[in-house]
């Protein structure tokens, strides 16, 4: 486990789950610094097909990226309703726009399985694993690690 992962016992771990369209994910609970409503953002011209653009979050000008493209999956920002979490990276703060934040939980850390189960876009240095919460398998993303890696192209099907 991460150590953004782990609480201070060792033996738990935290997260958000948040929705991506219809798909949940995990991220450390850790690594959020808060969770907002969507805010307008300013169109930057970026070789990243995810980067929207720019917000202002109280007087601080932050990055918003688009989860759904991140994923390969429908764009997030088309949807009426989401919230943006906002993390840092490297010093700058960021947003990524999900469809719903569902909760945070607490996992032992038996629940927790490091493997890559399958290939997706998400890129392997982002993957931290899944967790197994209640009848659920959620695949666990490192929020930093998304924006730090190359967009992989989309699998064809």
């Amino acid at each position: 486990m991460t150590e953004e992962m782990t609480a201070s016992d060792g033996n738990e771990a935290r997260f958000i789950v948040y929705r991506v369209g219809a798909d949940a994910f995990a991220s450390p609970l850790l690594s959020i610094k808060e969770i907002v409503d969507p805010l307008p953002y300013c169109f930057v011209p970026n070789h990243h097909e995810y980067f929207l653009g720019l917000s202002n979050l109280r007087g601080q000008i932050i990055g918003v990226i688009d989860l759904g493209r991140r994923f390969g999956l429908h764009s997030t920002a088309t949807q009426e309703a989401g919230v943006l979490l906002i993390f840092e990276e490297d010093g700058a703060s960021l947003g990524a726009l999900v469809s719903a934040v569902e909760s945070a939980i607490t996992v032992e850390s038996k629940q927790i399985s490091q493997e890559q189960a399958v290939t997706s876009h998400v890129p392997h240095e982002a993957y931290l694993g899944v967790v197994r919460y209640e009848d659920r398998i959620l695949p666990i993303v490192s929020l930093v690690e998304l924006v730090r890696q190359p967009l992989r192209e989309p699998m064809s099907a």
